[in-house]
């Protein structure tokens, strides 16, 4: 992969702690060599809400470093294209960058999944920089991602996952025979032995698959939930703390990678360490403001599951990623390995945030 990534580039480490001390340092005259340029975004989100928002200040960070040289057209709520024909647009040309998600090429992409499975992370932090880390290092992954024609430049964690409904969610019996949208992958075998009839359909596709009753409820996130404003379909959020989406960050086709002198491509990985940190920060902080959001405003409920049901929904999941790993292993997928070092980089990082905090934390 004629990527030139460092180790751990967009990752936690003395880098990103000295963007923290020196967030101005790299602001200087652009290298003559950087082309002017617009590069083309699809973007599944709408354009507002914390997550569009970050990516936002991602785009206006490298127009800046670059003096305006490389700008962006972005094209918001799928809009050039639908996000699950993602990865193979992005390999064609059709768009520069676009927020890919594994689960939408699952004959592609199975590798890539595997950072996807129930229960996969519980910090954010933790969890964006390991996936960062695994898709950077693993040598697997990486190979995926050249036969694929894109790789992440950013990192990405949609939040813990909950489930969205009209009626309450009060305990896992309430879900039996209910047709919930599920993200897929290695979710679909954690809800089936509990009753349940996932339905894998893409983020854009809740509001209305809710509001006609083709599902009874969904897999969704906080923030999420605020930026599609899924509050206005969906009263009740009952918390599972069973993972979330890591591997749809934003990627770049390789053909344009390729295209850009060394000086460019160092202001867009600088660009994606800041990117990175802002978006954990972000979601450890606003996620409690918006639940209250949600009840004091939206009028939601929020509820949460008994131990007794949250050991099931937890045991459930942590079967679901021995059966992904054992079918991954009958069809040649080295899904073993890349799940064991993103667990390796995630337990190093909480060892480490419980010794100094997170980086951006004062000593």
């Amino acid at each position: 992969m004629n990527v030139q990534l460092s180790r751990g580039v967009l990752a936690a480490g003395a880098i990103a702690v000295a963007v923290v001390a020196m967030p101005g340092a790299m602001a200087q005259g652009a290298a003559a060599d950087i082309p002017s340029i617009t590069l083309k975004v699809a973007y599944s989100f709408p354009p507002v809400g914390f997550v569009p928002d970050r990516f936002k200040e991602w785009t206006e960070n490298i127009t800046k470093r670059t003096d305006g040289k490389v700008k962006f057209q972005i094209f918001w709520s799928e809009s050039l294209f639908k996000q699950a024909d993602a990865a193979p647009n992005l390999a064609a040309g059709v768009a520069d960058f676009s927020n890919v998600a594994s689960t939408y090429d699952p004959a592609k992409t199975a590798l890539w999944m595997t950072l996807d499975m129930p229960f996969n992370a519980r910090d954010y932090w933790c969890g964006i920089t390991a996936s960062v880390q695994t898709q950077q290092e693993e040598p697997n992954l990486r190979k995926t991602f050249d036969q694929l024609g894109f790789f992440p430049i950013t990192g990405y964690a949609s939040g813990h996952f909950y489930f969205l409904s009209n009626k309450p969610i009060e305990k896992l019996a309430d879900l039996e025979k209910k047709r919930i949208r599920s993200y897929g992958g290695a979710r679909i075998n954690m809800y089936k032995p509990l009753g349940i009839s996932p339905i894998f359909m893409p983020y854009g596709q809740i509001y209305e698959a809710v509001e006609r009753g083709v599902v009874d409820g969904a897999e969704g996130t906080v923030l999420l939930t605020d930026s599609f404003k899924h509050f206005e379909i969906a009263k009740f959020m009952t918390a599972t703390g069973s993972g979330m989406a890591l591997a749809a960050p934003v990627s770049i086709s390789l053909k344009r990678w390729n295209s850009f002198p060394a000086s460019l491509k160092k202001i867009v990985l600088d660009a994606s360490i800041e990117y990175n940190m802002a978006f954990a920060r972000g979601m450890i902080e606003q996620e409690a403001v918006k639940l209250k959001e949600f009840e004091e405003k939206r009028g939601m409920r929020l509820i949460k599951l008994s131990p007794t049901d949250q050991a099931a929904l937890e045991k459930a999941g942590k079967d679901a990623q021995e059966m992904w790993l054992v079918d991954m292993e009958k069809k040649n997928v080295p899904a073993r390995a890349t799940w064991a070092k993103f667990q390796e980089l995630q337990t190093a990082c909480e060892r480490e945030i419980a010794a100094k905090g997170y980086p951006w934390q004062k000593k």
